[in-house]
């Protein structure tokens, strides 16, 4: 037996239940042993609880006081190595959003209720951001989960809600990107002139701002015209001076050699003899530029000739053109370099269903409805 009762001169019966017995810790033999059950009942379901938890997690969790934010500040450390720096920002800044509501609280005593009303109460916020929130969260109870804090995560079946704000991804006309580039190239101005080759890269390679700013010269090959893409710039949090390139990309297929145009080919050769920097994209003294500045000066000047624009448009464009050109699927995935071949089967699914408005919109305008009527009438007087 594993339970037992004794004596107790604190209760009102005169004595108490105790749960005892041992089990293997990693090869160890320990004892566990809790007393102060009033009823037999009440040790038995404490003695099951333990004996699944040591069958769960092969250990008896002890009573954990750390707070959320002790864990937030352990995760940070320990377990930094298993994600990316950009992850490791917007953990932070996700749990910003929690700081005040679970920030002290014991991360053993956070429910799943506590968690589900607090994400209630953010009905009426942006459902993204209330997505980033959850991804924190999960961040933090799995890795607590690791540390031997809990045993469950109580955020896994919460459901999310909050206002759906559609980003608008947009695509940039032939004639609006070139309207940018001659206005940045007429300015005769490095700045200008970096802005302007990081935007022809963008548009004729479809990569991220991210990988843009983080290219060097040497990765331009001109006799086999092709760019390796194996880095990308990391600034979040950090000031101008702390940026740096990373090769930890955001997955396994961003990292490729990738065609390059003939046209970039041309562009890119006439601004090396311009820029002695082995960064290609660089302020005037050859340091990187911050990827945000970039898209926010350059929609600044768009806004000047009424043109949406966003840097992350042109990768955007990118992907429409070699759909719209009827390039096949497994070909745009490996040139988009898509982890997921469901994200490129999606830009088709997209583009298709706009393609199929414009069918049916032309189908049916006015003059090809007058043809079916005047057909009809034909055919009539004919019969």
């Amino acid at each position: 037996m594993s339970i037992r009762k004794r004596e107790s001169k604190k209760t009102k019966g005169g004595y108490v239940y105790e749960v005892y017995f041992n089990y293997e810790d990693n090869g160890v033999t320990t004892r566990h042993s809790k007393s102060g059950f009033l009823t037999k009942k009440e040790a038995q379901e404490y003695e099951a609880l333990m004996l699944a938890q040591i069958h769960d997690t092969g250990r008896i969790l002890k009573d954990c006081k750390k707070t959320l934010a002790d864990v937030l500040e352990e995760f940070l450390e320990v377990d930094k190595a298993r994600y990316q720096a950009n992850t490791l920002y917007d953990t932070k800044q996700g749990f910003s959003y929690v700081k005040e509501v679970f920030g002290n609280t014991p991360i053993s005593k956070i429910t799943y209720k506590m968690l589900q009303t607090f994400f209630n109460s953010r009905s009426d916020q942006g459902l993204e951001t209330n997505k980033r929130i959850r991804k924190t969260l999960n961040r933090l109870f799995d890795y607590a989960i690791r540390a031997g804090y809990i045993k469950d995560n109580p955020n896994r079946l919460v459901i999310v809600s909050g206002v759906e704000r559609t980003k608008e991804k947009g695509v940039l006309s032939f004639e609006d990107f070139n309207t940018l580039i001659n206005y940045l190239d007429s300015k005769n101005d490095f700045y200008y002139a970096a802005y302007s080759i990081a935007m022809k890269i963008a548009f004729y390679t479809g990569l991220r701002s991210s990988e843009v700013l983080a290219l060097e010269k040497k990765d331009f090959d001109f006799t086999l015209n092709q760019i390796d893409i194996s880095k990308k710039l990391v600034t979040k949090g950090l000031k101008k001076e702390q940026f740096y390139a990373t090769r930890e990309m955001k997955s396994k297929k961003s990292k490729a050699i990738i065609p390059m145009p003939n046209i970039l080919r041309n562009e890119i050769i006439q601004w090396f003899s311009m820029n002695p920097y082995e960064k290609v994209v660089c302020d005037i003294e050859g340091n990187y530029i911050n990827p945000t500045s970039l898209s926010n000066r350059v929609k600044a000047i768009a806004q000047q000739f009424n043109i949406n624009f966003n840097f992350h448009m042109l990768r955007h464009t990118y992907a429409t053109t070699l759909v719209m050109n009827n390039v096949d699927i497994k070909t745009t995935q490996e040139l988009m370099r898509h982890s997921n071949f469901n994200t490129t089967l999606s830009l088709y699914t997209h583009i298709d269903n706009e393609h199929k408005k414009e069918v049916v919109n032309s189908v049916f305008e006015i003059k090809s409805v007058e043809k079916v009527s005047n057909l009809e009438n034909q055919n009539s007087a004919l019969s």
